[in-house]
């Protein structure tokens, strides 16, 4: 199997704007988009062997190349592609909400849960992130709060601020919202499930409101779980600036900064590999096949195939797979220096951590699903 290029599904929001342009994302004139979906089900291929076919269909018919084995680990065995990646446009405040893990969304017959992490590209001076219950809230009260649905349980939430380059693991359970003038890359489990608290008191031009889910969602909040930024983990690599940002049992984000005529080899893996430049170009070469990859652009690399990477000017990729954590992310982080303290507050579930957090109907939480308390 060749690697492919996706065309991302374009998705229309009220806090949405014009900002992926300048990200490399071709938007619809006259339309303010949100999100562009770049591995979603629907998005389709634009280059490569099968032009037009949707990534969905593409993971049914062929889950070794485009699942993997770990890929069917991370979705239960379900035949979809294991990764839902998007550019997130927020030019007013998105709502604030919170979305199931694996067992509540497999009690409700959604699928996945929905662990995400987020990765800042640009931020407007003064911007935040809404992320987990003020430490003197009561549960009860941020409930409250939200059942006026006029924006005032934001005051029930930490405030974060904003930072391009900045990195946040969000497990499922946590209540956040991502604050206006914020342009973000998300990684995140293959699911779109969303309960919304309080959407501010957003109305449309019609003045009708967006539903919102009070019974559902206030029942998976966790008031404990409280993240933290995320601190960069090198990985010591000798021709490229290569960084670990985010590695849990669902997913793994690398930032990969080359300069000019540099090359990096990724080695395969057992699950794709997603790779995104946001900023510069990159010339890629995988088993024969080779092309550039741009600004805004998403190759997916095969389960099983590795590919070199080469600059043609100064350039950052993103590259997301789910990982071996032992092999992917453990092991090259401690050869570089790592501490067990900085692969924690990556999300990596090391197998001598005390994990004091519970979820909010007191039971433990699964590590995996846990960065900071």
């Amino acid at each position: 199997m060749r690697p492919v290029k996706l065309q991302p599904r374009l998705d229309p929001k009220p806090w949405g704007g014009r900002q992926l342009e300048a990200w490399g994302i071709p938007l619809p004139p006259g339309e303010t988009i949100g999100e562009a979906l770049l591995t979603d089900p629907e998005a389709t291929v634009a280059s490569g062997a099968t032009p037009g076919t949707s990534l969905g269909e593409l993971a049914s018919r062929d889950p070794g190349s485009w699942i993997g084995d770990r890929g069917l680990e991370a979705t239960g065995g379900r035949a979809i592609f294991p990764l839902l990646i998007k550019l997130i446009d927020g030019q007013a405040d998105l709502s604030i909400q919170v979305h199931p893990d694996d067992r509540a969304a497999a009690a409700a017959g959604l699928g996945t849960g929905k662990t995400e992490a987020y990765h800042i590209l640009a931020a407007e001076p003064g911007s935040v992130i809404y992320l987990g219950l003020d430490p003197e809230v009561k549960l009860e009260d941020f409930a409250s709060s939200c059942l006026r649905a006029n924006g005032s349980a934001a005051d029930c939430l930490r405030r974060i601020s904003a930072a391009p380059g900045m990195t946040l693991l969000i497990p499922a359970g946590t209540p956040h919202a991502l604050g206006a003038g914020i342009l973000i890359y998300e990684i995140q489990q293959p699911s779109n499930v969303t309960f919304r608290l309080d959407d501010w008191g957003r109305v449309d031009a019609a003045g009708m409101v967006r539903p919102l889910h009070h019974r559902e969602g206030l029942a998976l909040v966790d008031p404990h779980s409280r993240p933290e930024p995320i601190p960069r983990v090198p990985l010591g690599a000798a021709t490229a600036e290569r960084v670990i940002l985010v590695g849990t049992s669902y997913f793994a984000l690398e930032r990969i900064a080359l300069a000019q005529v540099t090359a990096v080899r990724l080695a395969p893996v057992a699950s794709p590999q997603v790779l995104t430049p946001v900023a510069g170009a990159v010339l890629l070469d995988a088993s024969g096949w080779v092309g550039s990859v741009s600004t805004g652009e998403t190759v997916i690399l095969p389960a099983g195939q590795g590919a070199t990477l080469s600059a043609r000017r100064d350039s950052v990729v993103m590259r997301g797979w789910v990982p071996d954590l032992e092999r992917e992310v453990i092991a090259p982080a401690r050869a570089a220096g790592a501490s067990d303290a900085a692969l924690r507050r990556l999300g990596v579930p090391l197998l001598d951590m005390v994990d004091p957090c519970r979820s909010a109907a007191g039971e433990r939480v699964q590590r995996s699903e846990v960065n900071s308390c």
